[in-house]
């Protein structure tokens, strides 16, 4: 920090001179007042100039003040180790240097290239043209002396925005480029400070040399060199301070140096003034930087920019914008962006047009997402305009030009279900072709490819499939529904909910578990108008009640109590059990809940709304009053924080609310129920297995077990309900009154979200844990394809009131179910009627197709997606996910003999009690019930012995017809039949972390220590 007293011929100097730096971004200090007005006279182009700046190129100097400040930090860290004294200035950046790199690495990544040039510029008094928001951040920085502070930035982002209002893009940027001016003022800084630090190591040196020598010859000669030296406050002032030792050396030499500053017209006095002032300015501003790059780090800027947007004003005086979460409202700013980046309109005037709009409709919904018309396109909510069904309406009106992609996925939706199966059907078609061809240059004759592309058909429309759900994953962003913020405002009366958890009780441990869960429920969500409560059956009997079950229920009831005892409510309780009587099936032949959990909702629904013709036991309290919502959880699921909030946030929203037509019996807009995201626990502790850790780490887009983004909800708003997730009451019940006979559906959920509509929320999250033990998740897959085939009645009955798009998914999971017998044949064909080599190929073809998605992820994940990874922790995730990926492919091809097995009796076994027997059709085994089999080499022996028949049976047929493709059929009938043992031995418990062993000493110890840390906490913490 120095003065130069004659820039003009320090820089005629020498090579060995330091050069002049820049000057610090640094003007005359303005209070609010005067800061508001700057930004008018900005926005008016009344601004000449900016102090100090030249023109250059954003990310280039951002990279080179990187470089520049790198390079001081360095230099002056090794001053210091060698003893030298340093300024406060460059204590500042010693100290601070980590958060300058991370400010460095935010300012690069939130502005990049292509966003920078789209923001609106304005050209200066000396035609400087620059981006609006950058002139405004430079100017505050400039007038504050770079102290930071959000109410003095927001005056000026006010000033300018009273003449004309910044774009959304703009205010977002503001925080960044903020950072980005603070840095190119850190910058000039610790380059004056590096230059000062030479300064005084050529001023020592010069000092050292003229007080070494008795010379005056050379005394003079030394210092005739540093005449323009002479003219730095900085150089002066140290040499100053060397040579005042009073010897005849040192005084002749201040003789020159006053010579010299009064060649200038200067004096020692003056100097010394003015370099103490350039370092105390420096520091001050030094200091001002790296607190200011704090604060904004801490600022939340989204409150901030809430606070100062034009449009988010507008939105809040003139709709409920306000009321809604965070993530709808950026919506519905982003959709304002779009269509004005399209139009010939300002992002304000789009937002004045769309309240218009939204304003001029006629027409009210009532509270209870009832419309009183039964045109379902008649809404007054903004939404509907900005990211609803009525979009287009105010693209017209404003004269908005669709992109390319925007045309192009709304003619894709407008497709329905043909959007997929004729992609798909193309895919699989092109497979069939190149397999036929290579198959005939083999000279097979006619038949036998015809057999083979037959069987092949099959598994090649599940690579399809794969393949293409994952390409459009690439394309598309997941979508939000929109929503109210609950989680802040608390749920209202009207949005009164219930979560209820369906669950058999066959024994106090049953019932301590599910009260667990409850509470944990609670815990989780604890808005008052949240109610919770346990649906319960008793387990399937030849008797309708004995001894023990009356026990057990009398037990569920005293923990319910115990429940409401510990979280006291006022009016309803806050926790309930409704519990209901065996009746006695006649196509089951035992005494059962009557329609398990589906008779278990539907008997809920009438009983929330006064009819008391059900099987539910009489309840001690009434449930509570006008409940609109039902939240309906699984055993084995846990909610996230708030997430029941968030649900009901979303449905409770005009966008979302069912819109039910009496005469059409189906939900015309809206959504009768939401599906959340649904994710895998860890696996970790002692009942976590090999087989848990390999089958739930890898997400695909199988609806049963992972609820997650996909092209049915991105691109035809359409989700799968899973049996997780948030209902409408009354619309529930008016959607599917009379659609399902009794003693038909055992998989109900996909048929209830199909007739009721049903939305997949991908920002709420369920957690689920994913079975540990094979023979467990074998057990539902089996229930699961036997529920899907039941639903034949419903596909092809074209009065059933299934949408297209649901036919669909239904055909595609009987697709999924055939897949294993498929793949399975076409094996044991390929190993037939190919010779070894072209055997081998035809089984890496097979083994391909079933696993393409995988695989794809795999090679799409080799390149970065993202700047904010090392390359360390990129290629160690990719490893990770390749190791998983691997192992998922073998596991799955080593069970797939027991899965085709499976599958074919499941299929077999449902069409002939569908057309033959029409008994037991609601067969049920719960994941406890299957858990309690056992778990040794026998008992896995004794239920995959499918899986030992197919390996058997498939080795035989090619050895039969002498077919070298007998060898690897060997290679397969060993893993098939050795399957059994392999799903035992991944299914045992396994340490999946590493263990800490602990002496019982030790273990005593800790505990104390323990104690004693939680007794500070309890005593001293309020």
């Amino acid at each position: 920090m120095n003065i130069q007293t004659n820039p003009n011929k320090i820089e005629q100097t020498s090579a060995g001179f330091p050069l002049v730096t820049e000057a610090p971004i640094r003007s005359n200090f303005l209070p609010e007042d005067r800061l508001r007005a700057l930004g008018v006279a900005l926005a008016k182009s009344e601004v000449k100039d900016l102090f100090g700046l030249a023109p250059f190129e954003f990310q280039a100097r951002i990279r080179d003040s990187a470089k520049k400040i790198l390079e001081v930090y360095r230099s002056t860290n090794a001053a210091q180790a060698k003893g030298e004294t340093i300024t406060p200035a460059a204590q500042w950046l010693l100290d601070n240097n980590y958060l300058v790199e991370e400010t460095i690495f935010q300012v690069k990544r939130d502005l990049p290239r292509r966003f920078y040039r789209q923001l609106p510029t304005l050209t200066l008094g000396d035609r400087t043209v620059l981006p609006r928001a950058f002139v405004v951040a430079w100017s505050y920085v400039e007038h504050s002396d770079s102290s930071v502070s959000a109410n003095m930035f927001k005056a000026i982002v006010e000033g300018f925005q009273s003449v004309e209002p910044m774009k959304i893009g703009e205010l977002w940027a503001l925080p960044s480029l903020l950072r980005f001016v603070l840095i190119e003022n850190l910058r000039r800084i610790a380059v004056r400070v590096d230059r000062t630090r030479q300064m005084r190591h050529i001023a020592n040196e010069v000092a050292d040399r003229v007080l070494a020598t008795d010379d005056n010859a050379d005394r003079t000669r030394i210092l005739s060199n540093y005449s323009a030296h002479a003219q730095d406050t900085t150089f002066a002032t140290q040499l100053l301070y060397r040579l005042r030792d009073g010897s005849q050396n040192a005084g002749r030499a201040l003789e020159w140096l006053e010579g010299e500053l009064e060649k200038t017209g200067s004096d020692a006095e003056e100097i010394i003034i003015s370099e103490h002032q350039t370092l105390s300015s420096g520091n001050v501003t030094t200091g001002n930087i790296i607190r200011g790059l704090r604060l904004i780090n801490d600022v939340d800027w989204t409150v901030w920019f809430e606070g100062v947007s034009r449009i988010d004003t507008l939105l809040r005086e003139k709709t409920d914008f306000a009321d809604l979460d965070f993530f709808s409202r950026d919506q519905y700013r982003t959709a304002i962006e779009q269509l004005a980046r399209r139009s010939e309109l300002s992002e304000y005037r789009v937002a004045e047009k769309a309240i218009e709009l939204a304003g001029h409709t006629p027409g009210v919904t009532d509270a209870s997402g009832v419309p009183e018309t039964a045109d379902p396109d008649v809404h007054t909510d903004v939404g509907f305009f900005l990211v609803g069904p009525r979009r287009q309406e105010l693209e017209k009106a404003i004269g908005y030009r669709p992109p390319f992609y925007v045309t192009f996925k709304r003619a894709f939706a407008s497709a329905g279900w043909m959007g997929i199966v004729g992609p798909v059907f193309l895919l699989t078609a092109l497979l069939l072709v190149l397999s036929g061809r290579a198959l005939a240059n083999l000279g097979l004759s006619v038949e036998s490819i015809t057999l083979m592309l037959a069987l092949f058909a099959v598994p090649a429309s599940e690579g399809a499939l794969a393949f293409f759900n994952t390409v459009v994953a690439l394309f598309l962003k997941p979508t939000r529904l929109v929503g109210y913020d609950y989680n802040k405002h608390g749920i209202p009366a009207e949005a009164r909910t219930l979560v209820v958890v369906p669950s058999l009780i066959g024994s106090r441990d049953d019932v301590e578990e599910n009260i667990r869960n409850i509470e944990v429920h609670h815990l989780a969500n604890t808005a008052e108008e949240i109610h919770f409560a346990l649906l319960s059956d008793w387990p399937d009997s030849k008797t309708e009640i004995d001894a023990a079950d009356i026990e057990i229920l009398q037990y569920a009831r005293d923990e319910i109590a115990r429940l409401n005892a510990r979280y006291p409510s006022e009016g309803s309780p806050r926790f309930y059990l409704l519990h209901r009587r065996r009746l006695y099936n006649q196509a089951q032949g035992c005494w059962m809940g009557w329609e398990r959990k589906r008779g278990k909702l539907h008997e809920l629904n009438l009983l929330l709304r006064g009819d008391s013709d059900t099987t539910f036991l009489p309840l001690d309290v009434p449930l509570p009053e006008k409940v609109v919502y039902v939240m309906t959880l699984d055993a084995d699921t846990r909610t996230t924080r708030d997430a029941v909030s968030s649900l009901v946030g979303k449905l409770a929203h005009p966008l979302n609310r069912p819109h039910f037509d009496p005469v059409k019996r189906v939900v015309t807009a809206g959504y009768t129920i939401l599906q959340p995201r649904i994710t895998a626990s860890l696996t970790s502790g002692d009942d976590a297995s090999f087989f848990q850790r390999v089958f739930s780490a890898n997400r695909g887009l199988d609806p049963y077990v992972f609820a997650v983004s996909d092209v049915y909800q991105d691109v035809f708003g359409d989700g799968s309900f899973t049996g997780k997730g948030l209902y409408h009451v009354d619309a529930f019940e008016a959607a599917l009154k009379n659609r399902i006979d009794e003693n038909t559906i055992l998989s109900h959920d996909l048929l209830e979200g199909a007739l009721s509509r049903a939305a997949l929320v991908t920002d709420v999250e369920l957690v689920e844990d994913y079975p540990t033990r094979y023979s467990v998740d074998a057990s539902r897959h089996h229930r699961w394809a036997r529920g899907d085939w039941q639903l034949l009645g419903y596909i092809f009955d074209p009065r059933s009131g299934v949408p297209a798009l649901s036919r669909w998914k239904m055909v595609d999971n009987l697709r999924r179910s055939v897949t294993p017998i498929f793949w399975v044949m076409a094996c044991v064909a390929g190993w037939t009627l190919l010779p070894f080599t072209q055997a081998a190929q035809w089984q890496a073809l097979m083994i391909l197709s079933l696993f393409m998605a995988p695989t794809f992820d795999i090679v799409n994940g080799i390149l970065p997606k993202s700047g904010d990874q090392t390359p360390r922790g990129h290629f160690s995730a990719l490893a990770r996910d390749t190791v998983f990926g691997t192992a998922l492919v073998a596991l799955k091809v080593l069970l797939m003999a027991h899965l085709a097995w499976m599958m074919g009796d499941a299929i077999i076994r449902t069409i002939y009690r569908l057309f033959v027997s029409r008994q037991n059709l609601l067969e049920w085994r719960t994941a406890s019930q299957a858990a309690k089999g056992g778990n040794d080499l026998g008992a896995y022996y004794g239920m995959m012995y499918g899986a030992v028949i197919i390996g058997v049976v498939g080795l035989a047929i090619p050895v039969l017809a002498d077919s070298t493709g007998a060898f690897v059929a060997f290679f397969f009938a060993i893993f098939w039949i050795a399957s059994p043992a392999v799903a035992c031995w991944i299914s045992r418990s396994a340490e999946t972390e590493d263990r800490l062993r602990i002496s019982s000493a030790d273990i005593q110890v800790l505990r104390t220590f323990a104690r004693r840390t939680w007794h500070y906490f309890e005593t001293f913490v309020t």
